[in-house]
């Protein structure tokens, strides 16, 4: 079976490439063959692609430009027809037209679009992207419900072609690992008194980082032991650089960088913050309960990754010394316990997900 998926890019910062990643690498390739179409890496960040191209996925890496990767895949899609499923993973209006695209070039194709955002205020040109969507595909997936209903329309998930696709995470490497949490720690100079409070992502407005500082300022000074790591690089990592030196917390505050061993500092923090703007449903919150973390998010990031009891929820109007109260009251720091029976029987154990994306694309493309 061949099939073309299509991605953003392939950074290991981007929440949708790694879903992409963790999903292609736990399929099986010998019987799918899969074309990844993508955008180049961004220079800042490390690449997706070795682990995949070791996996036998073939990468058609294009610009990482919009308008330039719907170009390119209109000129791929000329040449290439023969695809039985094209798999696209979409967080914007302008999906809509490039669905409709893919129809008229690639006709023989069922084509699967997966929403990966919630990104209010859901506006009139978004009520026309839903009616083009349901014309041209055929099939709808979400990360969540939520993030179905805003890309795709308000009753998608009343339809017998949507199901949702949880942003699984290998409980093979996101688990609670002590010795992990310690070396972590050590490396990066946190005593065992101190209280280590981190973040994973982008520093972009999307993750809203320097409300996350603000935030960070008012634990300080509820708790001198607070520090704060940040993994990850973006836009706004200047700024954020000046918000800690204008609370005097330049000394407390991480700048970590892009880093590959994730669960790594997953399993060094006391308390994982996600005050984001707007969001899908993020890996990293998956992957921060399969490290036993307690976590700290925003109500704009929607509860379908909440399964176990370590998320727990603040709107961004709440006052900062809530946050401060509540950040307190979660990080217990210690050991992390173990929530995989919990999380796993919620379908977010990737080696499953995985098996259930084989079922449906056999099922599209006549092999059920």
């Amino acid at each position: 079976m061949r099939i073309l998926m299509i991605s953003n890019h392939l950074g290991v910062q981007s929440g949708v490439q790694r879903y992409v990643q963790n999903l292609l690498l736990n399929l099986d390739t010998s019987t799918y063959h899969i074309d990844l179409f993508v955008g180049q890496c961004p220079p800042d960040q490390a690449s997706t692609a070795p682990a995949l191209e070791a996996r036998g996925v073939h990468i058609i890496a294009v610009p990482d430009h919009k308008k330039d990767r719907i170009k390119a895949l209109a000129a791929h899609l000329h040449t290439h027809k023969d695809y039985d499923i094209i798999h696209y993973h979409t967080a914007s209006k302008i999906g809509a037209p490039v669905c409709a695209m893919m129809r008229v070039l690639c006709p023989r194709a069922k084509i699967i679009v997966h929403s990966h955002i919630v990104y209010p205020p859901l506006t009139l040109t978004w009520r026309a992207a839903h009616v083009v969507y349901q014309l041209f595909a055929d099939y709808f997936l979400g990360c969540g419900v939520a993030a179905g209903r805003f890309v795709f329309g308000d009753h998608i998930d009343d339809k017998p072609n949507f199901s949702v696709a949880c942003n699984a995470v290998d409980a093979g490497r996101f688990h609670p690992d002590a010795a992990a949490r310690a070396a972590t720690r050590a490396k990066y100079g946190i005593a065992d008194t101190d209280r280590l409070a981190g973040f994973v992502g982008r520093l972009n407005h999307q993750k809203n980082p320097l409300f996350l500082l603000e935030v960070f300022a008012a634990m300080a000074e509820q708790d001198p032991n607070w520090k704060l790591l940040l993994v990850g690089t973006g836009e706004m990592e200047p700024e954020m650089r000046a918000s800690a030196a204008r609370h005097n917390l330049t000394d407390r505050v991480i700048f970590a960088g892009v880093q590959s061993d994730v669960p790594a500092f997953m399993n060094a923090f006391d308390l994982f913050l996600l005050p984001s703007n707007f969001e899908g449903s993020p890996v990293t919150l998956v992957e921060a309960q399969g490290c036993g973390v307690p976590c700290l998010a925003s109500t704009n990031v929607p509860d379908d990754g909440s399964v176990t009891e370590l998320v727990h929820f603040l709107p961004l109007d709440a006052p900062l010394t809530d946050w401060a109260a509540l950040a307190d009251k979660l990080a217990v720091g210690g050991s992390h316990a173990d929530y995989w029976p919990t999380l796993s029987a919620a379908g977010y154990e990737l080696k499953t997900a995985a098996h259930r994306m084989e079922q449906l694309y056999d099922k599209l493309g006549g092999r059920a």
